[in-house]
């Protein structure tokens, strides 16, 4: 019984998580190479992004409900800025390997690299120089500014 349970959770493990043919995609283990080129299909890539789902679990409430002035905000949204892109680019390139013909792939995961390379540098930026994440966020649902000179 012991040894089928681990048969099973190797051949589960060896397994793709989605339908997508990924055979010739297999990233070389033990480099970051395989952000680039098959994020979702990487030995070690469901882990980050399960790892990063239960960031966003976490921080996600967070930003909302600590107060403005509060001195971990700025770790929150630092968090946020990276979490956010890291586990879009790695569901993104699920959704390549599914839906996107394999001679296109290469195009679409270098494409969405660019993306994500600019959404972490833009969110670092605004989390170091500007307001924050949460704060840029919390200002759709605050009314316009009113200016005291108009009146």
């Amino acid at each position: 019984f012991v040894t089928r349970s681990r048969e099973k959770r190797e051949k589960k493990r060896q397994r793709p998580h989605s339908g997508g043919d990924r055979a010739d995609e297999t990233p070389p283990s033990g480099t970051m190479s395989w952000l680039l080129r098959a994020a979702d299909s990487a030995p070690g890539s469901m882990k980050v992004h399960h790892v990063g789902n239960l960031a966003l679990a976490g921080l996600t409430p967070a930003a909302v409900f600590l107060p403005k002035d509060s001195s971990y905000m700025k770790p929150v949204d630092l968090g946020l800025g990276l979490a956010l892109p890291l586990h879009s680019h790695i569901t993104m390139n699920m959704v390549f390997s599914d839906y996107i013909p394999p001679g296109m792939r290469g195009a679409a995961r270098g494409a969405m690299a660019g993306v994500t390379a600019m959404t972490v540098l833009g969110l670092l930026h605004l989390n170091l120089r500007g307001p924050g994440l949460t704060s840029c966020v919390k200002q759709l649902w605050c009314g316009p500014a009113k200016d005291a000179k108009a009146k």
